[in-house]
């Protein structure tokens, strides 16, 4: 009996070890308690959602426009996501002879009073918020320093922010293209969801990078990492000999602080330190030699959560940055979106992905946090 009941408290031990740990990293599931995310379904009324609606070098008209059929565009979707303040943009490709572009705004009841004419010369090559200017802040393609994402010349976007009166809801759209010649094509209709500040509670926390993880390689906070790619130069030194050097890019991450509040804002810092060539010193000693810059980098916005798609969403509207001895601040007043992408949440740690293309080439990169 003795050994029957030590095996059985030591199955029960296991046992409650187990549920120990299991707690642990279970996750409240009621992960939006506030009811958050259910401000997503109102319906907003669409003159009132026109007039929060700025676009650069648009005219507002009453009345809508007639659709003559005789000129034709390509959309290849019908819902999007926008966010409070910093909007949505309206990607799509231009036909021959573009000269213009009508939206309006519907709902079940009907058509807005007025539309927005937005000539040609008010839009750009597609752009996606995020590359609205350069990447800047952490969540950016750092490995190659390569910049903005490769943009599809053949396509146009308009860029729609919005004013503080358009908050969470939903409304659609309806877009045509027009020519110079007067000829209108069929609408297009698109439905937007604008997202709520905050969604899950479960992020509401400090948390502290501990490793990136770039082409299946894993890079650890305060471990260097070298970029693979290259290049070859000449280096005039100063004793009149000239020699091809090879550059490389070399930085390291030292750490990143992430806080996430329950009204939706956030907060995150991260110092990083790059390698660059000393062309001076380099050019008198005819070698290769680097200098270590400090960068300090200071992004303060909202953060949205999406639960059909488990994405992360920050909006910076803020931000310090600190860099070769010099600070510069700004406060964006649009918003900037920092980073958009999937994240992987447990009790204690959280995993967000980012997926950039160069060269038509998909890189994907993952941050991995811990709850501090």
């Amino acid at each position: 009996m003795k050994k029957v009941n030590v095996f059985l408290m030591g199955c029960l031990a296991i046992a409650a070890l187990s549920c120990s740990k299991d707690d642990e990293n279970k996750l409240d599931s009621n992960s939006d308690p506030e009811g958050v995310n259910e401000l997503e379904e109102v319906l907003l009324d669409v003159n009132a959602v026109t007039g929060g609606i700025s676009i650069d070098g648009a005219t507002e008209v009453q009345g809508s426009p007639v659709p003559t059929g005789d000129i034709e565009f390509s959309l290849d979707y019908d819902k999007q996501t926008a966010f409070q303040t910093n909007g949505f943009d309206i990607e799509f490709q231009a036909p021959e002879g573009f000269a213009g572009a009508y939206v309006q705004l519907k709902d079940e009841n009907g058509i807005a009073d007025s539309y927005f004419d937005i000539p040609a010369n008010a839009t750009s090559g597609v752009y996606n918020k995020v590359t609205k200017t350069a990447k800047k802040g952490f969540f950016t393609n750092k490995k190659s320093a390569k910049g903005n994402l490769t943009a599809k010349d053949e396509d146009t976007s308009i860029d729609v922010n919005f004013g503080a009166e358009v908050t969470a809801g939903t409304f659609c759209y309806v877009i045509c293209v027009y020519d110079g010649q007067g000829n209108i094509s069929a609408p297009s209709e698109v439905c937007v969801t604008v997202e709520s500040w905050g969604g899950n509670s479960n992020l509401v926390a400090d948390w502290e990078l501990t490793k990136e993880i770039y082409d299946g390689e894993t890079i650890n906070v305060g471990e260097e990492y070298c970029d693979e790619d290259t290049y070859t130069t000449s280096l005039s030194c100063d004793s009149g000999e000239t020699k091809e050097v090879v550059i490389e890019y070399c930085y390291t991450t030292d750490n990143l602080v992430m806080n996430f509040k329950s009204d939706g804002s956030y907060e995150y810092t991260y110092y990083d330190t790059s390698k660059s060539l000393d062309w001076d010193a380099s050019e008198q000693a005819c070698e290769t030699i680097y200098e270590e810059e400090e960068e300090i980098y200071n992004s303060i916005g909202k953060w949205a959560y999406n639960e059909e798609e488990s994405k992360l969403t920050l909006v910076e509207f803020e931000y310090t940055e600190t860099y070769d001895g010099e600070t510069y601040s700004e406060i964006e007043e649009d918003g900037y979106l920092a980073f958009d992408g999937e994240i992987t949440i447990t009790s204690n740690t959280f995993v967000i992905s980012e997926t950039d293309t160069y060269d038509g080439e998909e890189e994907v990169y993952e941050y991995h946090f811990n709850k501090k």
